[in-house]
């Protein structure tokens, strides 16, 4: 404002300092060379002064005269502007509040906002979207999807009422609606993540896992996943089609699937005992015995030494061994390498190198797994001491359940996947690298191995004395039929020798 008012003055002071300069005394005069009619009139004299003052004021006056005019001109138009405005800030209110009541659960307020807003807006599209969200917010699905079909009808509406439907589809079970809906959604605009998302996601319920798989190549080529997550998803995907290529008794075709999966992540324990179970369907132990290694090194798992154990039936002790030792070599260090090796000691019937093995295990925590717990009660039992064995059973039987499977089932399936758990598996080991237990999930009943799961098959006709010890276990099969990991054991520590004094006493017990 101030530049303005300075600009003024100055112009004024130069006028001023002309109209000084100049002076009255020069003057200005005015003829006509008129003889006759409107324009003839004498000679007027004027002083510059007058002149100059004249026609600073007649340039001002026609400036006025122009503002004024376009103020009238522009009127009815900011008369209008004026009440739209008005108007738009009536809508923007009422959309918000829409919204707002369709969080809240308001479903009568949501609706009644919505239609103000879409009267006041003007626009049908922008009104079918605002009621569109405020039915879905306050739970009115039905609504929500007549105005997502509607959405359909308008190129500009399009994809937003796409991705509505598919939505609404996946989360009430239509998968195929859905899979229409986001894929030619994903066609159309294939930088949509979420057409890449809800397509995926509802192939994978749809348990198609090659349509899946081929839909994360398209999203990773479009960076919508990350590798890492890709891959996993991918190995889950192969491994799934390969155990219903499997059941279907296509046992090529599932290899080569569950070698693919095995591949991509060498950790996903389940891709690894299905390949290690298609191979020796084929007669092929030895590249089985292999890739459970493999796998082995990477994250070591009680399922593939079940695996790798059912590829040494038959053989002789000498091939046993050594197969066994490069397994260990894999993973040395490994938990479930220790326990392992401490299992082949109870099946060679030298619980004293077992319980060598068992000790630091035990020692390491003072709520010892069940599964540590049984295996303590059978070398208890094996070095001929029945009332340790039988504290070690009743600790077992309460004792804390162990992160990974503790209860498989030697004779049947390590991984007995329905198609519902495969597609939980595709985002739990997928997104975390995590496993699911299906009967740890479905809370069925917990499963204890007695000795004789660790004795030769050959053998187990002459385990007469094994029935004394499979009583206790069937007891806490019982008691743990729930699923819970309790933090006390649940039973008094055993009394006598410390663990690292009985097994010096042991090592130098002679063998009998």
């Amino acid at each position: 404002m101030t530049k303005y008012v300075i600009a003024i003055l100055a112009f004024v002071a130069i006028i001023a300092g002309v109209l000084l300069w100049v002076g009255d005394d020069i003057m200005l005069t005015i003829s006509s060379s008129a003889t006759s009619g409107f324009f003839e009139f004498a000679p007027l004299q004027v002083s510059w002064q007058f002149a100059l003052l004249a026609a600073v004021l007649g340039t001002l006056a026609m400036i006025a005269l122009w503002s004024a005019f376009l103020w009238l001109w522009r009127l009815p138009r900011r008369v209008k502007s004026g009440v739209g405005l008005r108007r738009r800030n009536r809508a923007l209110d009422a959309m918000e509040e829409a919204l707002l009541a369709g969080a809240e659960g308001d479903v009568k307020k949501a609706r009644k906002k919505a239609e103000v807003a879409r009267s006041l807006i003007g626009s049908t599209e922008l009104g079918r979207v605002i009621s569109a969200l405020a039915a879905e917010a306050s739970g009115d699905s039905d609504v929500a999807v007549e105005h997502y079909q509607a959405m359909l009808e308008n190129d500009k509406t399009r994809a937003t009422g796409q991705r509505g439907l598919a939505q609404n589809m996946l989360a009430t079970g239509d998968l195929p609606g859905a899979i229409e809906q986001s894929r030619e959604a994903y066609i159309a605009n294939p930088d949509a993540r979420w057409a890449f998302d809800t397509l995926f996601k509802a192939e994978v319920a749809n348990h198609q896992w090659t349509e899946a798989a081929k839909t994360l190549d398209a999203g990773e080529q479009r960076k919508h996943i990350q590798k890492n997550v890709g891959r996993r998803r991918r190995a889950v995907l192969n491994a799934a089609e390969a155990d219903r290529l499997h059941d279907e008794g296509q046992y090529g075709p599932a290899l080569e699937l569950a070698v693919k999966a095995t591949s991509l992540a060498p950790e996903f324990a389940p891709a690894t005992a299905l390949a290690a179970k298609l191979y020796k369907l084929q007669s092929d132990p030895k590249a089985a015995s292999k890739l459970i290694e493999k796998s082995w090194g990477q994250a070591a798992h009680p399922a593939l030494s079940l695996s790798f154990l059912d590829l040494l039936e038959g053989e002789d002790q000498k091939l046993r061994d050594k197969r066994l030792s490069a397994l260990v070599k894999q993973a040395p260090n490994h938990r479930e390498t220790k326990i392992l090796l401490a299992e082949s000691h109870l099946r060679n019937d030298d619980a004293v190198k077992a319980w060598a093995i068992l000790s630091p295990l035990l020692r390491e925590t003072d709520s010892p797994s069940s599964r540590l717990c049984l295996l303590a009660a059978q070398s208890e039992e094996r070095l001929n001491n029945p009332t340790d064995a039988r504290l070690w059973l009743q600790r077992a039987a309460v004792a804390p359940r162990e992160a990974d499977w503790s209860d498989l089932d030697p004779s049947g399936e390590s991984f007995d996947y329905t198609p519902q758990d495969w597609r939980r598996l595709v985002f739990s080991f997928g997104d975390t690298g995590e496993l699911i237990h299906p009967r740890f999930d479905s809370r069925a009943p917990l499963r204890l191995p007695g000795v004789g799961d660790l004795t030769p098959k050959a053998e187990a006709p002459e385990e007469a004395d094994a029935v004394e010890v499979i009583e206790p276990v069937n007891v806490a099969e019982k008691t743990i039929e729930k699923r819970g990991q309790p933090d006390d054991p649940g039973a008094a520590p055993i009394k006598g020798k410390d663990l690292a004094e009985r097994l010096d006493s042991l090592l130098d017990r002679p063998k009998t």
